[in-house]
């Protein structure tokens, strides 16, 4: 039986501390990192355990540092022996209250899913300043025993599952060394030096019988806004027939945080168009005046001025002419005090991953392309206030027979974009497979993230400032 990581953490405490702390070339590698670093920088270390030697070294360079980590007792520790920030959070589900000039994530992304690996390296250039740098040490695939190791083609990576790890069994995930410099490059973050590997010896534990490979990855923050990512964004992509309208609101999927942003902009007195979704939105919108098109369409059969609030989930994807779909929205909102919401996939959104890996053509539309459009049409309308958020979101699979939640998980995901596909029962078969190595991971769950793209009209800007 494999253990969680706030359990495990906290179960190991000093003893993690006495066998990984005294590693040379790791300690040389944070020193020169944060010589990259502006004077007091404001650093956060994730996963920073007892605190040594990370942030220590950190802190004896002269930076600010916030420290993160799943296990109390780790905290607590690095709270007692180095002076900085420390608190008890899931790199998952953390949220900063400012953007960092630096992210450090050393030894400590081992247990992450492959969905939440290449996830969490987004939300890391989500986190950092432009020009600020991401310092990572992993353990690539390619210094692993292949005869311990199970490759997933959806994530391109390797898992080992039930890992023997400092008395406890874990599900441990791990990337090539290309695989690393190829994710960096999507988040829209360049590799700042050359990155460094060696052979490393934990001290004092008698689990190890070989030495360890650790990588040593520096990179900088390059692209502005890595919620457009993956990088480098395609020029031009055009819509398919084979690729469903998205309905993306199934009665397995959940997300709190569009809810909350829903109800937010959807205020009292309000009125509410919602495009490509049925009357299943209400359960997400509680107030205001709601009507819904289902239909995807470019020509809106609404009178100017009609809405405050337009929502746009993934409705954008099959349209001949995506800047006519924005014109119509502009026409039809409010000219002061409206707002537009489109609603797409955040990078590594893990059932688009798995959807574009089963089906390999056609693929759903790159997200960030459609809200780099959508944006400088929308400014170029005379709404260009415009900001990005993440909309944390998922599908729940509660079936405990394992089979059965591979097959009901499969048709779910598949029947959302693809039913009118030649290759339909082929694609769920690669599919309910897929799942079979997924839910090794999360259990029960297919993550759905979402980018917010939130757009309201300067002419309410200027109103409110007057």
């Amino acid at each position: 039986m494999t253990i969680t990581a706030d359990s495990l953490f906290d179960e190991v405490g000093a003893s993690y501390e006495a066998a990984f702390a005294d590693n040379g070339p790791l300690c040389a590698f944070i020193h020169q990192a944060s010589k990259k670093l502006p004077p007091n920088s404001r650093v956060l270390d994730v996963g920073c355990g007892t605190g040594k030697p990370v942030a220590e070294i950190l802190v004896t360079a002269g930076h600010e540092v916030h420290g993160i980590d799943i296990s109390p007792g780790m905290v607590k520790t690095a709270a007692s022996q180095v002076r900085g920030q420390f608190e008890v959070a899931n790199m998952n589900t953390f949220q900063p209250c400012q953007l960092y000039d630096g992210v450090f994530a050393i030894l400590s992304l081992f247990q992450l899913t492959p969905g939440e690996l290449y996830s969490m390296i987004f939300r890391f250039a989500e986190w950092l300043n432009v020009g600020g740098h991401l310092a990572l040490a992993v353990t690539p695939s390619t210094g692993l025993l292949p005869e311990k190791c199970t490759y997933d083609p959806t994530w391109d990576c390797v898992w080992m599952i039930g890992k023997y790890w400092m008395g406890n069994h874990t599900n441990e995930v791990f990337r090539s060394e290309d695989a690393w410099a190829r994710l960096l490059q999507a988040a829209g973050l360049v590799l700042e030096i050359k990155p460094v590997d060696h052979l490393f010896c934990p001290a004092g534990h008698e689990n190890y019988t070989s030495p360890e490979v650790q990588l040593f990855l520096l990179a900088r923050k390059v692209e502005p806004q890595a919620l457009l990512g993956p990088y480098p964004i395609p020029i031009v992509e055009t819509p398919t027939d084979c690729v469903d309208n998205l309905n993306i609101l199934t009665d397995r999927f959940v997300s709190k945080e569009l809810k909350s942003l829903s109800n937010k902009m959807a205020v009292n007195g309000r009125k509410v168009l919602v495009l490509g979704q049925g009357d299943n939105w209400s359960q997400y919108v509680g107030r205001g005046e709601l009507q819904f098109l289902p239909k995807t369409t470019d020509n809106l059969p609404f009178a100017s001025d009609a809405f405050d609030v337009i929502f746009a989930p993934w409705t954008l994807d099959k349209l001949p002419s995506l800047n006519r779909a924005i014109k119509e929205m502009v026409r039809v909102a409010r000219r002061k005090g409206s707002q537009l919401v489109i609603l797409q996939g955040a990078p590594g959104n893990e059932a688009v991953m798995h959807l574009n890996a089963a089906a390999r053509s056609p693929q759903i539309r790159h997200q960030g392309q459609i809200l780099q459009e959508a944006a400088h049409e929308l400014t170029e309308q005379g709404f260009g206030l415009i900001s990005l958020e993440r909309v944390r979101a998922h599908y729940e699979f509660p079936e405990e027979d394992l089979p059965t939640r591979c097959s009901v998980a499969a048709e779910c995901l598949a029947g959302m974009t693809h039913r009118q596909h030649p290759n339909y029962k082929v694609i769920k078969h690669v599919l309910t497979a897929r799942m079979k190595l997924h839910f090794q991971g999360s259990a029960h769950a297919v993550g759905m993230d979402m980018v917010a793209l939130v757009a309201r009209s300067s002419d309410a800007e200027n109103c409110r400032s007057n």
